[in-house]
């Protein structure tokens, strides 16, 4: 007994000294590995203007990505821009595939399971683009409607749970799913939807854009939306409260020095023409 005895108390020693020598070794913490690496990888889908979109030269640009930028800075590395399908995101940035998701994520609960969200840098509605002639002035208009939007963007979402649970339901309503808001404003334009369903800003945006459209407030007969006004936040992998530190620090002093403002009303003109 007394050799099993030392025999397990060599093994749980063995065990602790390997142990040890992992933790002595293992990298520092998330932000480190960054400046370490000497850039951040950040996720957008940039079909979004004017939040992010391609710009002049095929680059990333927008409001958003201004602030990214700035993040940047402040950790003092460059921005690595990726683009990527909006809905496929969140699983980069949990699969350590990508620091930060910049790319108008509104913050709920759902989304918060998944990933850890920056203080809000927008609050935003959601619109609708219709044809400067159409009859569509509320949600209740939808019936026997094509409604088309961006899959996994929370205004889809929304008009998706009035059709299946709420005011739409057995309403004849078909709600129909694109890549991006451009895409489903050509649909519309082509005859096979009736509206667009986007967030107030980049509505704002295609409506400018395209003549003979006009974007006007997703609201019920009662002039309430199907939902609260959302924030807009950024994200990354949960734990990382260093990096969501330096995103709240970026997006506080932009707010407060007028930039944020700034930035909206630069890409918003320059999205629109």
């Amino acid at each position: 007994m007394k050799k099993v005895f030392s025999a397990i108390v060599c093994a749980l020693v063995l065990v602790s000294l390997v142990g040890c020598k992992k933790a002595e070794q293992a990298p520092g913490g998330r932000l480190e590995q960054l400046k370490s690496a000497g850039k951040i990888v950040v996720y957008t889908n940039p079909e979004f203007p004017p939040y992010e979109y391609v710009g002049e030269g095929g680059k990333i640009v927008g409001c958003e990505i201004d602030i990214v930028h700035k993040i940047a800075d402040r950790i003092g590395v460059e921005a690595e821009l990726v683009s990527a399908e909006f809905d496929s995101i969140i699983g980069a940035v949990q699969a350590g595939k990508a620091d930060l998701g910049a790319s108008g994520f509104t913050i709920n609960d759902e989304r918060k399971e998944k990933v850890d969200f920056s203080d809000p840098f927008i609050v935003s509605v959601q619109y609708l683009v219709i044809p400067e002639n159409s009859p569509i002035a509320k949600v209740e208009d939808f019936a026997g409607k094509k409604i088309a939007g961006q899959n996994g963007t929370t205004g889809f979402m929304m008009v998706e749970d009035a059709i299946n649970k709420g005011i739409l339901k057995g309403k004849g309503t078909e709600l129909k799913s694109y890549n991006n808001a451009p895409d489903a404003v050509v649909a519309m334009k082509n005859g096979q939807a009736d509206a667009v369903v986007i967030d107030e800003l980049v509505a704002q945006m295609l409506a400018k854009k395209n003549p003979g459209m006009k974007a006007i407030p997703m609201v019920k007969a009662d002039g309430q939306g199907l939902d609260a006004p959302e924030e807009f936040g950024m994200i990354v992998a949960k734990g990382n409260q260093d990096i969501i530190d330096i995103i709240n620090e970026v997006i506080k002093e932009m707010k407060a020095d007028g930039s944020l403002t700034k930035s909206f009303e630069v890409h918003q003109e320059a999205s629109s023409k």
